[in-house]
């Protein structure tokens, strides 16, 4: 599961960069540049939660591996 939410991870956030480069060095209409900056933006706001998911599931399993032994 750890990898799979690092692996949705790195393709979002690599998203989000091809996004953030068009919207740097791209030709964009004005119309355009707004809907370009959202999707940057909620890239990273779905980097941020996987990576609260990821760190939950992480300390769960921890809490069970030192109650188990």
């Amino acid at each position: 599961m750890k990898y799979m939410i690092r692996i949705i991870q790195v393709s979002t956030l690599l998203g989000g960069a091809e996004f953030m480069l068009m919207l740097l060095f791209g030709d964009l209409t004005e119309s355009v540049k707004p809907l370009v900056l959202g999707t940057v933006l909620v890239s990273l706001i779905i980097f941020g939660v996987l990576d609260m998911i990821g760190r939950k599931l992480e300390s769960k399993r921890n809490e069970v591996s030192n109650v188990l032994s």
